[in-house]
C-alpha cells in the first residue's frame, strides 16, 4: 500500500449534510459594491417581488394556472437609465437559486447593446475566473470567446448548445444561461438550437422545466401591431417578425415538450406600446405588471431588514439616506425639484450661438470635475501608461460626456460634429471631416487661444454653477457644500487638460461612425502596459442610436436641437440620456432645448409618472390596468397604428340627451322641485322672462351629488361599464397620493352588473368629473392637464390658487314657449314654469341647448349657455373662440322641463356648462381618434 496509509472507517451517528451549492444571489450581491445599503436592499426587494409575484405566482404542477402554451407574460417598468439591468440580473440570480433551469436574456437590437449586456452579465451575475469549477456550475451561451470576439461567427456556432453538456447541466440542476441579440436571424438560430439540443433533453427529465425569458428594452422591436405587422422597417427590415421569433423560443410551430413552462418578462422604461398592443401579440403582458423604484428623498422607505416582505408599502421612489449623491436624477429633479437651479436652458433661434454656449458649459464643467477629482486629466492620460488595469482606473479623472443631438438624420450628425470643430478653430469642413475620420478628433489649440482672448463667456458658467449649487443645496438639504475652484484655476485646467483632451465623436448606425463609447482601459500590445479609457472627455454627436440602452458615463451636458412635427412620448422619453445617477455633480448638468421641447419633456415625465403610480397602486391594492396617457400635442407612441385620444372631461357644455317618457311621472321632477324650494329669483332679459335661478350656487361636491340623483328609465349604467373602468383608473392614481375622503368618484345606479352601455354625456360621469376636480385641489395628480390650457400640467399648478378659483354652479330652470306645467311636484312651486317642447325620439332628445343668438348685443339674450351670466350681472362674451368659460369663473346647471300637449307628465332634461381650468387627461386608445369618439353615443 503506497505510503503505508492506514485504512480508516468513519462511522457517523449523524450523517454530514450535503454541501450546499453557492448562492447565485449572494455571489451577484457581492458584485454590487457601488450601491448604498438602501439601494442594495431595494434591488433585492424588487427582485424578490418579481420572483414571487411574477415568476413563481403560478404552480407548474397546476397546468390550469397557465396558458395553453404553458407560458405566462408580464411587464416590469423601470426608469430611463435607472438600473433595469441590475434588476434583470438580480431576478436571474434569485430564479436560479429557486430552481429555474433556463435563463434567456434578450439584449438589444444592436450588436453594441448585446455585447454591453453580455459583458455586464459575465462580470456581475457569472463572476469569477473562467475555470473548471465555473464551467461546471452553468452552461453559458454564447461562450465568451465567441461573444466578445471581433471576428464574425456563424450564428449556428454562436448559439450552439452542446447536447451532452445540456443533458448534464439539466440533470444536475445547473442552469443554462443564454444572452441573445434581439434580431430575427439571431432568434431563429437560438430557437433552432433549443429545439434540436435542449427540448429532447427536457423531455427525458422526469420533472418540469422552467424557462425565464427577460426582454431588455421590450418596447424596442418586441411590439406586434395588427396593421403594421407585415410592414418593413427601414433600418431593421423584418423587425415586425421579432415578437413571433421570441415566442418561438418556447412555443415554436413544431411544438415544445409538455413539461416545459415559460415566463416572459418585458423590461422597459416606456411601456406605452406594450400596454396598447393588441392581445394577439403573444408577448402582451397578461399576467402581471410591476414597477421598479428609484432613490430620492421621498416615498415609502425600503424595508432593509426584510427585503422579501411583499406586503411592505411601495411608492415610485424611496428615501435614500445617503443624500443627493445617490439619488436617481430623472424628470422629477430636472423638471420639477431643481427648476430654480436652471438645469434646463431654453435655446434661441441662433443655433450656432446655442452650440457655443453648450460647449462652453460642458468644458467648464469638465474643469470643475477634474479639479474635484484631483487626478490626471484627459490630456495627460493620452500618453500615460500604467502597470495594471486597476491603476489605469484609479489614477485618472472620471469620464465626462456631452450629447449633441442635432436631428434624426445621419448626415446631420457628421455635419454637427464638423460644426463643433469649426467653432473650436478648425479652418474648414474638409479638414474637420478628415480629422473625424481618424477617430481621434481632439479640440485644437485655437480654442484655448480664443478662451484667453475673451474669457467672459466662459467665466459666466462658473458663476452659474455656483448659483445652481446653492439652489440644489436649498432644495435637497445637501451637506457639505460643493467645492469650486476659482476662475484662474478653471482657466488653467481648460487650457492644459480639458480642451486638448476632449474628443469629438459621431455615434450612429453609419459604418464610418464610432462603434460605441469606450470607458474601459486597454492594454498596449507592444509594451504590455495599460492605457486609460479613450472617452474620458468626449462630445458625442448622435441620433436615435443613443436613445436606446447605450449609457454615456459622466454625462453633464445635452444639446437637443431635434424637432418633430409629430412628437412621440415613448421615443423622446428614451432620448433623455441626461437622466441617471448624477447627484454628485447635478449642479453642473445642463439640458439645452427649445422652450416647446422642454415643455414636452415635462409633459412626458408627468404621464410617465402617472403610469408608474398606476402600476404601483395595482401591485398594492389590485387597482385596474393602467391607462396609457398622452397629450393634445403629442402621442403616446408611434409603434401602434391608429392611436386615438380619449379625453377625461365631459367637455365644456355637456348635455344629457337621455330623457324619461311623459307617460309616467318623472322622478327627476321631484329632484328639481325639492331643489327649488330654496330661495330663487326670476331671470328676465330684454323684457322677456327667461326662467328661474337659485340665489345661492352649489359647490363642486354638491353639484356632483345633484347629478348623481338623476335617474332614467332607459339609462342605468353599471360598475362594469366603460365609464367605471375609466374612473376607477384615475381614482387609483388620486388615491395613491392621498386617500380619497369620499370614494368612489363614479357612482352609477347599477352597483351589481354591467347595466346599460355608457354614454359620452353621462350625468354620473359628469358627477365623477366634479368630484375629481374637488379632489385635485388637495393633491398634485400626475398625468393630468388643465382644461382650456392643453400645455399646462395639473401637477405644476398652484393648488392654493386653484382652490380659490374653484367654480360654483348656478342652477336654473329655463322656460320654454309651451304651456304652464300644471301637474306633478313642479306645479306646486310658488312660480309658474312654462314647458319647453324639445323633440324626443325613442327616449332621446334631438335638440339640446335652447336659444342662441351670437349676434346679440348688450341687453339682448345671447343664449342659454350664458343663462347665469345675466343673473350675476356679468358681461356676456361678445364672441369666443372656445366653448369653455374662462378659468376662475363659475359654471351652471340648467334644467329644461319638457312637455308636449299629448304628454301626461312633464319630464326633465339637463345641460351643464363647465369653466376651463379643471383637470383633464387624454387616454391613448387603439381604436383611432374617429373610432374612439364613436365608442360613446
Amino acid at each position: 500500500m503506497p505510503g503505508n496509509v492506514p485504512l480508516v472507517e468513519h462511522v457517523y451517528f449523524n450523517a454530514p449534510a450535503p454541501q450546499q451549492a453557492e448562492s447565485w444571489w449572494l455571489r451577484y450581491k457581492a458584485q454590487l459594491t457601488s450601491l448604498t445599503d438602501t439601494a442594495l436592499a431595494s434591488v433585492e426587494a424588487d427582485s424578490r417581488y418579481i420572483l414571487q409575484s411574477g415568476l413563481l405566482a403560478a404552480d407548474t404542477a397546476k397546468p390550469e394556472e397557465w396558458s395553453s402554451s404553458r407560458s405566462r407574460t408580464g411587464l416590469v417598468m423601470g426608469s430611463v437609465q435607472s438600473g433595469k439591468t441590475a434588476s434583470m440580473l438580480g431576478v436571474s440570480a434569485l430564479a436560479i437559486d429557486s430552481g429555474l433551469d433556463i435563463i434567456v436574456v434578450l439584449a438589444g437590437t444592436r450588436l453594441s447593446l448585446w455585447r454591453q449586456t453580455y459583458e455586464r452579465l459575465v462580470k456581475q451575475l457569472d463572476s469569477g475566473e473562467e475555470n473548471a469549477q465555473k464551467i461546471k456550475r452553468r452552461l453559458l451561451c454564447p461562450s465568451p470567446g465567441i461573444a466578445l470576439s471581433e471576428q464574425a461567427h456563424p450564428l449556428t456556432s454562436t448559439y450552439r448548445l452542446p447536447p451532452a453538456q445540456v443533458r448534464q447541466r439539466l440533470a444536475q440542476g445547473k442552469p443554462l444561461i443564454i444572452v441573445a441579440m434581439k434580431q430575427t436571424d439571431h432568434l431563429h438560430a437560438l430557437s433552432a438550437s433549443l429545439r434540436t439540443h435542449v427540448f429532447s433533453a427536457v423531455e427525458e427529465l422526469g420533472r418540469t422545466v422552467h424557462m425565464l425569458v427577460l426582454d431588455d428594452e421590450a418596447d424596442d422591436g418586441s411590439i406586434l401591431d395588427a396593421v403594421v405587422e407585415s410592414s418593413q422597417d427601414p433600418i431593421y427590415g423584418k423587425l415586425k417578425q421579432i415578437p413571433r421569433a421570441i415566442a418561438n423560443l418556447w412555443d415554436p410551430p413544431q411544438g415544445s415538450p409538455s413539461n416545459l413552462f415559460s415566463t416572459y418578462i418585458a423590461y422597459t422604461a416606456t411601456p406605452q406600446a406594450n400596454l396598447l398592443q393588441e392581445d394577439h401579440n403573444p408577448l402582451a403582458p397578461r399576467d402581471f405588471m410591476i414597477s421598479l423604484r428609484t432613490p430620492l428623498d421621498v416615498g415609502h422607505p425600503v424595508d432593509t431588514t426584510a427585503p422579501g416582505n411583499l406586503n411592505a408599502p411601495r411608492s415610485s421612489t424611496y428615501p435614500e439616506p445617503a443624500g443627493i449623491r445617490s439619488y436617481y436624477t430623472g424628470g422629477e429633479v430636472f423638471y420639477r425639484r431643481a427648476e430654480e437651479a436652471g438645469l434646463c436652458v431654453p435655446t434661441t433661434n441662433a443655433s450656432q450661438q446655442d452650440l457655443a454656449d453648450a460647449l462652453r458649459a460642458f468644458l467648464v464643467a469638465g474643469a470643475i470635475r477634474l479639479y474635484r477629482s484631483g487626478k490626471l486629466g484627459p490630456a495627460s492620460v493620452i500618453t500615460a501608461q500604467f502597470n495594471t488595469e486597476n491603476e489605469a482606473l484609479a489614477s485618472v479623472s472620471p469620464p465626462h460626456s456631452m450629447l449633441y443631438h442635432p436631428s434624426a438624420a445621419i448626415l446631420d450628425h457628421f455635419r454637427g460634429a464638423e460644426d463643433i470643430l469649426l467653432w473650436a478653430g478648425i479652418q474648414d469642413r474638409a479638414s474637420a471631416r478628415k480629422l473625424l475620420d481618424t477617430g481621434d478628433a481632439r479640440l485644437p489649440e485655437a480654442l484655448a487661444d480664443d478662451l484667453q482672448a475673451d474669457p467672459a463667456p466662459w467665466a459666466q458658467w462658473l458663476a452659474k454653477y455656483l448659483a445652481s449649487a446653492d439652489s440644489i443645496e436649498d432644495e435637497f438639504d445637501v451637506p457639505p457644500p460643493k467645492i469650486f475652484p476659482d476662475w484662474q484655476t478653471v482657466e488653467t485646467l481648460l487650457i492644459n487638460e480639458v480642451i486638448p483632451g476632449t474628443r469629438v465623436a459621431v455615434v450612429n448606425s453609419d459604418p464610418n461612425a464610432d462603434d460605441r463609447p469606450d470607458y474601459s482601459p486597454s492594454r498596449d500590445p507592444e509594451t504590455g502596459k495599460w492605457r486609460a479609457a479613450r472617452d474620458l472627455s468626449t462630445i458625442f454627436v448622435s441620433g436615435n442610436v443613443m436613445a436606446r440602452g447605450l449609457t454615456l458615463e459622466g454625462m453633464t451636458t445635452a444639446l437637443f436641437q431635434r424637432s418633430s412635427a409629430n412628437p412621440l412620448a415613448d421615443t423622446q422619453m428614451q432620448m433623455q440620456r441626461w437622466f441617471g445617477y448624477r447627484g454628485s455633480f447635478i449642479e453642473l448638468c445642463r439640458v439645452f432645448a427649445s422652450t416647446d421641447q422642454l415643455a414636452l419633456f415635462r409633459a412626458y415625465h408627468d404621464v410617465d409618472e402617472a403610469i408608474r403610480t398606476a402600476i404601483t397602486e395595482r401591485m398594492m391594492t389590485g387597482a385596474p390596468t393602467p391607462t396609457v396617457l398622452q397629450g393634445l400635442n403629442f402621442e403616446a407612441t408611434g409603434k401602434i397604428a391608429g392611436v386615438g385620444n380619449l379625453p377625461l372631461s365631459p367637455g365644456a357644455r355637456p348635455f344629457v340627451t337621455v330623457i324619461n317618457a311623459g307617460e309616467q311621472a318623472d322622478p327627476n321632477a321631484d329632484i328639481v322641485s325639492e331643489l327649488f324650494t330654496r330661495p330663487s329669483s326670476d331671470l328676465t332679459v330684454a323684457n322677456v322672462l327667461r326662467g328661474r335661478i337659485l340665489n345661492v350656487p352649489l359647490g363642486l361636491t354638491e353639484a356632483a351629488e345633484l347629478m348623481d340623483r338623476l335617474t332614467f328609465t332607459h339609462y342605468q349604467p353599471g360598475i362594469d361599464g366603460f365609464h367605471s373602468d375609466l374612473w376607477n383608473r384615475i381614482e387609483a392614481r388620486a388615491n395613491a397620493i392621498a386617500p380619497l375622503q369620499d370614494p368612489p368618484l363614479y357612482r352609477p345606479p347599477v352597483r351589481h352588473g354591467k347595466g346599460n352601455p355608457a354614454r359620452h354625456a353621462c350625468p354620473y360621469a359628469i358627477a365623477a368629473y366634479l368630484r375629481l376636480w374637488s379632489a385635485s385641489l388637495t393633491r398634485s395628480i400626475a398625468g393630468l392637464f388643465v382644461t382650456g390650457h392643453p400645455g399646462d400640467l395639473w401637477s405644476y399648478a398652484d393648488l392654493c390658487l386653484k382652490t380659490a378659483e374653484q367654480p360654483k354652479f348656478w342652477v336654473g330652470i329655463r322656460y320654454g314657449d309651451g304651456g304652464v306645467v300644471s301637474n306633478g311636484p313642479l306645479a306646486q312651486l310658488p312660480f309658474d314654469i312654462r314647458a319647453t317642447t324639445k323633440r324626443v325620439v325613442a327616449g332621446e332628445l334631438k335638440t339640446t341647448w335652447g336659444a342662441s343668438d351670437p349676434n346679440a348685443g348688450p341687453g339682448q339674450y345671447r343664449g342659454d349657455v350664458y343663462f347665469d351670466y345675466y343673473h350675476r350681472s356679468v358681461t356676456v362674451p361678445s364672441s369666443s373662440s372656445t366653448a369653455w368659460r374662462p378659468s376662475g369663473s363659475d359654471g351652471q346647471i340648467l334644467f329644461y322641463v319638457n312637455q308636449h300637449p299629448d304628454d301626461l307628465h312633464p319630464t326633465v332634461a339637463v345641460g351643464v356648462c363647465l369653466p376651463a381650468g379643471g383637470p383633464e387627461q387624454f387616454s391613448a386608445t387603439r381604436a383611432g381618434a374617429a373610432i374612439a369618439r364613436k365608442m360613446l353615443p
